[in-house]
């Protein structure tokens, strides 16, 4: 129940401004940083556990993820992404270097299906030469593309948050 409370009143502040996108570029790299570790981190468990199942690699014999172990890392990643947004504030740690917050359009708390829209859209949005983050110059309320269509917005934060 304290989350719902504490995301309506996130929401009853209607003076916070929407976040710029350079803001959002520079929380992104800072998250990247991140997503490399937890990249890292799950490859070495990935060949931890093949090394128990098979054995030592002979020498110069190289092992690579398969299907499999890379949709585990991308589950990963979007778990990551969905607990912060849901249950640490709907920040990042890259958001909250930059005091950004998101919001669910509703005011409630964001819905799984948001989280998991947006994880999928983002990068693919960044991959079309940033044309799904661009589009938040032209829009009145700062809005990328996927945060129309997972009906999310972006705001920053007053500092000393």
């Amino acid at each position: 129940m304290s989350v719902t409370n504490q995301n309506n009143n996130q929401t009853s502040s209607p003076t916070l401004e929407n976040a710029a996108l350079w803001k959002r570029l520079f929380a992104i790299v800072y998250d990247i940083l991140i997503y490399f570790s937890i990249a890292i981190a799950y490859r070495a468990a990935m060949l931890a556990i093949q090394v128990q199942i098979n054995g030592q690699p002979a020498a110069g014999q190289r092992t690579e993820m398969g299907s499999l172990e890379t949709l585990g890392l991308v589950v990963i990643l979007i778990g990551f992404c969905s607990v912060c947004w849901r249950y640490k504030g709907g920040q990042t740690l890259g958001m909250k270097a930059w005091r950004l917050q998101l919001r669910a359009d509703s005011g409630g708390q964001l819905s799984w299906q948001q989280c998991i829209i947006r994880c999928v859209l983002a990068p693919i949005m960044l991959g079309l030469c940033g044309i799904g983050y661009f589009y938040s110059v032209f829009d009145k309320q700062s809005r990328c593309a996927h945060d129309i269509i997972s009906r999310t917005h972006m705001v920053l934060l007053p500092k000393g948050n």
